[in-house]
């Protein structure tokens, strides 16, 4: 089977210097290699090709059977490294906390060790009714379970 460090050193070797850079390395029975790259200012087909051939022109097929997947982490997957919330700043998100809560909001900020988003909060008047209103709430990486872009066909 082939190692995934292996394959992790030929994309670090490959990524070093530019702005792109790994989110996730899967290497699966049957040496089935996925790869997910993400960049700073996005990722395109032509990056996925790339990366595809210069793995491929290290490794010896002769040697041991594989197949090989580079793709962009895609909008869909969650957000797995601090680096990738930076160029999603304005953008709507769905959090799940490590306490379970659920929550929507506009990332407004990217911060050393957290995000700020605008999300909805509702309170009671004096007169007793719900009064809904945009508040920026400040949360630690170390705090967020999972967050997701949350996609708009507007």
């Amino acid at each position: 089977m082939i190692e995934s460090i292996k394959i992790l050193e030929i994309i670090d070797s490959y990524l070093e210097g530019s702005d792109k850079f790994l989110v996730d390395l899967k290497v699966k029975p049957g040496n089935k290699i996925l790869v997910f790259i993400d960049g700073d200012h996005g990722i395109d087909i032509e990056d996925c090709v790339e990366l595809s051939r210069f793995i491929e022109s290290k490794l010896k097929s002769e040697e041991e059977d594989y197949s090989l997947e580079v793709s962009s982490a895609g909008a869909e997957s969650p957000i797995r490294l601090k680096r990738q919330y930076h160029r999603h700043i304005g953008r709507m998100f769905r959090i799940i906390l490590t306490d379970k809560i659920q929550l929507r909001g506009q990332l407004l900020r990217v911060e050393p060790e957290g995000i700020v988003l605008n999300v909805q909060q509702s309170t009671t008047t004096d007169k007793g009714k719900k009064k809904i209103q945009w508040v920026e709430k400040y949360y630690p990486f170390e705090k967020i379970d999972e967050a997701r872009i949350e996609l708009s066909f507007k």
